[in-house]
């Protein structure tokens, strides 16, 4: 992981960690994972069979990233340079994340 200084939050260690993560079951029936899965797929994301919990991961991440200060702009940073996807998909999953794991931060999308 070159030039990612910041990558030593949450969501890096969600990435870091992708082996062990993707070998765990697929998470339980959760009402908020199946909306922020269900939102992803909506938005035109789609990940590889047995992800699901990766995914889950990584909007728990994003949750914990602005719950320890970061910004909008910080936290698609993270996660698009995290998973190598483009802005629009990053911050779709920042969106989805919110809406379904901390709707608290809802106010952070605007900056």
């Amino acid at each position: 992981m070159k030039n990612t200084a910041r990558m030593a939050g949450p969501i890096a260690a969600v990435v870091a960690g992708f082996v062990v993560v993707a070998a765990a079951p697929a998470a339980s029936a959760d009402p908020a994972d199946d909306q922020y899965l269900q939102t992803l797929q909506q938005r035109g994301l789609s990940w590889a069979a047995g992800q699901d919990g990766t995914m889950i991961n990584v909007g728990h991440a994003v949750c914990s990233d602005f719950d320890g200060g970061d910004t909008m702009a910080q936290t698609v940073g993270d996660v698009k340079k995290s998973l190598g996807i483009s802005n629009n998909g990053a911050g779709s999953i920042v969106g989805a994340a919110i809406a379904a794991y901390c709707p608290q931060n809802r106010s952070k999308m605007s900056g």
